[in-house]
Formats: structure tokens, sequence, C-alpha cells
């Protein structure tokens, strides 16, 4: 079983899931900071869209163990920097909408999959885990919010100041 195998480029799937998955969560954040109510049609978009970000993003590690990545530039420590951050950047794309399913379930809510499928919600609410696994949303929309800061800014980085091509590499131009 290969394990990220190193390529020169990002492969056009995986341009494809990146940049689907990042519109996908970025849209599901800003329904939540434009729209919270829980009862209206944008939350229904907002859990739909989590959703989406977890089968894209469990599709994107499994298409690059397939078909590989290209490896990390700079040095030892911005390689090992970089990786913890994707590392912690997959969990979070992971566990956030995860959490947000709990919380639905354990409120005895079904969730409603762009209309096509539905994840039915426990049978009765369950307080202590609508405690656990809303306090464990929150916090990981707080750290999320760092990492993608640091992610943009560490693309930035590297193409404005470094000059190396780590971004030229995500877009595929060489």
């Amino acid at each position: 079983m290969k394990v990220f195998v190193p390529t020169e480029h990002f492969s056009p799937v995986s341009k494809f899931i990146h940049i689907v998955s990042a519109v996908a969560f970025i849209g599901a954040l800003l329904i939540m900071l434009l729209a919270p109510d829980p009862d209206s049609f944008a939350f229904g978009v907002h859990q739909s869209l989590g959703m989406l970000v977890i089968v894209l993003y469990l599709a994107r590690i499994v298409w690059m163990n397939w078909a590989g990545k290209p490896n990390a530039l700079g040095t030892k420590f911005e390689k090992f920097m970089a990786h913890m951050a994707h590392l912690a950047l997959y969990g979070i794309l992971i566990l956030m909408p995860l959490s947000g399913l709990l919380i639905a379930m354990a409120k005895a809510k079904d969730t409603v999959v762009f209309g096509l499928f539905t994840i039915p919600g426990l049978a009765e609410r369950n307080s202590g885990l609508i405690d656990f696994a809303s306090g464990l949303h929150s916090f990981l929309e707080i750290i999320c919010y760092l990492l993608v800061a640091m992610h943009v800014g560490a693309a930035l980085y590297h193409h404005f100041i470094l000059k190396d091509e780590t971004l030229s590499r995500m877009m595929g131009k060489k």
C-alpha cells in the first residue's frame, strides 16, 4: 500500500477535491456567521456542506495515498510544520462536521443531506452528548480559523517571500 507517493504536481483530481472541499467548508462557516438560526433553510445547507466536506476529505486522503502528492519544499523544520499543519487541518475538516452531526443527532433531530438522504437523530435528546459535541464543535471552529489563516499565510509566504514553487506546484503551473 502506497503512502503519499511523491509526484511533481497535485493531480487534477486532488486539485478539484481541494477546491470543492475548501469552498464547501468556507461556505458552511460563512452560513453560520451570517445566518446562525438552526431552524432556517441556511442551517440545512450548512449541515449538508459539512457532510460533503467529510466525504471529500476522506476521498482526498484515499486519492493522495493512491495517486501521490508533491514533497513539501523548505527546510526540515518547515516541512515538519507543513506536515503537522496538514494533519491538523485534515483532522478538523473531518472532526468538525462529525461533531456537528453529533449535535443534531443528540438533539434527536434528523440531518437531511441536500435532500438526497437523511441521517436520523437519536430516539431521545441526550443533554450530555449535546454539551460535549457543542463544546468540541466550538473549540474546533476557533482552531480552524487559526489553521486556515496559517495555511493561507504559509502559501503566500512561500510564493512572495521565499519565491519557491510551492503555490505553482499546487496549481500545476510548473
